[in-house]
């Protein structure tokens, strides 16, 4: 019998699969690794395949070609994580399946083709960046646009392997940082990150909610904790929706999309960082379920599985011009250290070990050893306590070289060019 293969790497309840339709006549088989076996779907948890990481590509497509060779090629492949994605693509051209394919994954993952795409509209400023394969192309170009510089993974997340580089001696471990996997170089920008979160129809923003980083994902470390404040009503959330909905006309015309997307700011102007095809990460998918009713990895699967509209129905019936109904907003803050009564603060509505089912996860947010979600209606207030959970759980001799933002002084507005390659981190 034909069944939808899910690949699947989440320890906690990022996605409910058991509330998600299947299409009519598929059952569901999974690969995921041993840590997230026990968030599997249900009806998963009979026809599994275990890696020892998802990172593993080459393990992930054996796995699911020994299933095609047991039970038939699936009908449909499914990821919701941005690790999957890639794989996912490659998985569905070697079968011919509908979906995604790599060169329309690619737009969301590959940091260079994203900068290009992003330079084909003229609402939000692009950084001028380039391939970095060599120190000669990393130092001509430092020479040309100044330091410092951003050397990053085309394909990094969560900050991985990310250097600044801040003059010609700068950059000790240059062979083997750009040998380890495809680089590319950027110009630094200090200044306010922020993120966007929502759906998009293909056609208008149905809803989409900004937030503003507390501090960045470049330091989130032993000493740093990372936080995020969704913004309160107003001109300003009014002039981020209108930048995002110019980004996600060039990256997506026509083509429904759960997103991620990160900006510079900087006097009311935006900067183009990063913008990926999935839901965001951290605390993202919870606070959207808890607190605004809307749960976004819940459309990426009808999305990606075509066997209903009912998530997405709610989301409208939630949300009016692109706007959430309920009031109130949230925020989140994660750290790799515990401090107890943590949770006892003002706004802090959940708290975690970072423990699902007894399992600790290996994820870089997901398994940070204190989790936090908060909500408030005061928007002023919110704020304070966040930055105050920020404040108790960071270490107060900490120094660090890298800048609290970081990619590209030398922001241009765009113009279509193919020296505008490369973005965010």
């Amino acid at each position: 019998m034909s069944y939808l293969l899910c690949l699947h790497r989440w320890v906690g309840k990022q996605a409910l699969y058991d509330d998600y339709a299947v299409p009519d006549g598929l059952h569901v088989k999974a690969i995921c690794s041993q840590e997230a076996v026990s968030s599997l779907p249900n009806t998963a948890k009979d026809t599994f395949s275990v890696v020892e990481t998802m990172d593993d590509s080459k393990a992930v497509q054996k796995a699911a070609k020994e299933f095609a060779q047991k039970f038939g090629s699936p009908s449909l492949v499914v990821a919701l994580n941005e690790g999957d994605l890639l794989n996912a693509a490659e998985l569905r051209e070697h079968f011919a399946l509908a979906g995604d394919d790599i060169a329309r994954t690619q737009r969301f993952r590959d940091k260079l083709i994203m900068n290009q795409i992003a330079a084909e509209q003229r609402t939000v400023n692009v950084l001028t960046a380039q391939i970095a394969e060599s120190e000669e192309q990393v130092f001509s170009f430092a020479e040309i646009h100044g330091y410092p510089v951003v050397v990053k993974p085309r394909r990094g997340t969560a900050s991985r392997r990310v250097e600044i580089v801040y003059g010609p001696s700068g950059y000790p471990d240059s062979t083997e940082h750009l040998q380890s996997e495809p680089m590319m170089v950027q110009t630094f920008l200090d200044a306010p990150i922020l993120h966007v979160d929502g759906w998009w129809d293909g056609k208008d923003l149905v809803v989409g909610r900004a937030s503003r980083y507390l501090n960045d994902c470049g330091n989130f470390g032993e000493r740093s904790p990372l936080g995020s404040v969704e913004l309160p009503p107003g001109e300003e959330e009014s002039r981020v929706v209108d930048a995002t909905t110019a980004l996600l006309k060039v990256f997506s015309p026509y083509r429904e999309l759960v997103f991620h997307l990160e900006l510079f700011e900087a006097e009311q102007s935006y900067t183009f960082l990063e913008i990926g095809a999935r839901v965001g990460g951290a605390e993202i998918p919870f606070i959207w379920r808890d607190i605004h009713g809307i749960d976004l990895t819940g459309i990426a699967w009808e999305i990606q599985t075509g066997a209903s509209q009912s998530i997405r129905n709610k989301a409208r019936a939630v949300s009016q011009n692109q706007k959430l109904l309920r009031s109130a907003r949230g925020g989140w803050v994660i750290a790799r250290k515990s401090i107890e009564g943590i949770s006892e603060f003002p706004s802090v509505y959940w708290s975690s070990e970072s423990e699902a089912n007894g399992v600790a996860a290996s994820g870089v947010y997901e398994g940070a050893a204190t989790r936090l979600r908060l909500q408030n209606g005061d928007p002023a207030a919110l704020l304070r306590d966040a930055r105050h959970c920020v404040k108790h759980l960071s270490d107060p001799e900490a120094t660090t070289k890298k800048s609290r933002h970081y990619s590209g002084v030398n922001a241009q507005k765009t113009t279509k060019s193919e020296n505008f390659l490369g973005e965010g981190y």
